[in-house]
């Protein structure tokens, strides 16, 4: 009654919230964080029909422990800022082409001695192919200014329904990008050589999501990081970053908003 009033007065407008807390955070293809984090990503505007959504964003991370006080706050770890588009392409019947494109800026607050402490902006795009089977996904980001790389995600999911209102979607994915993005991700080359691009971690993720009402949902998930190719597992071993592991079994819980 109250998800439905909200939605009939916010309408053509609309906002999501998604709140959530992970075990620990992995960031554009690398382990950033083995302590646990709490993450809350809202978008909110404006519904222009066949035209699409016009929105803002914002994507904060906090730690959720002192652990590690010496290198960054317990606030804020990041938090990014942005404008969004978002399309849906009716292709035939059970079949749509989703986009969504996003302009940003990451704004980096409370890393001490290191250049971490700092803001770049970045272009991405994220589409899928949605259809009752097997669902194709991928996200492009180009990033700017003191992080210049472009990093890229693909992969497939499939959801199953359970009950009316309890599914479960695994879903396996690949991340990777540039030499400077496999660079971040993994470290330095044992070898001395360089990197090249390519892909530089898979993943693999079992969610499960119960709908108790109409525009709320909780979900939970168990996720399986792996680096890929000897030479990166290598570089990972050998990294002198306090998180860098090259295999990592992370979990999380949250709620999804949407009015």
């Amino acid at each position: 009654m109250i998800a439905a009033l909200a939605a009939s007065v916010l309408s053509p407008f609309f906002f999501e919230a998604t709140p959530e807390v992970r075990s620990s955070y992995v960031s554009l293809g690398k382990l950033v964080e083995d302590r646990p984090m709490q993450i809350t990503n809202i978008r909110a505007g404006y519904d222009a029909g066949a035209l699409g959504r016009f929105g803002i964003r914002n994507w904060d991370v906090s730690s959720l422990t002192d652990r590690r006080a010496d290198a960054h706050r317990h606030e804020f770890y990041h938090y990014e800022l942005g404008l969004t588009w978002q399309h849906s392409l009716e292709i035939a019947e059970g079949w749509r082409m989703k986009s969504d494109l996003t302009r940003s800026w990451t704004l980096y607050r409370g890393f001490e001695n290191s250049m971490s402490n700092r803001t770049y902006h970045w272009w991405q795009i994220d589409q899928s192919l949605e259809n009752p089977y097997v669902v194709p996904f991928y996200r492009f980001r180009k990033c700017f200014r003191g992080n210049d790389y472009v990093y890229f995600k693909v992969g497939a999911r499939r959801r199953f329904a359970v009950w009316e209102s309890l599914s479960i979607t695994p879903s396996v994915y690949a991340e990777g990008g540039s030499s400077r993005h496999y660079r971040r991700a993994v470290g330095e080359r044992v070898d001395g050589g360089r990197w090249h691009s390519g892909v530089s971690s898979v993943s693999f993720r079992l969610e499960a999501e119960w709908a108790f009402c109409e525009n709320c949902a909780a979900f939970l998930f168990v996720e399986q990081y792996e680096v890929v190719g000897q030479a990166a597992r290598h570089a990972s071993a050998a990294s002198p970053y306090r998180c860098a592991h090259s295999d990592w079994t992370l979990g999380g819980i949250g709620l999804r908003l949407r009015f």
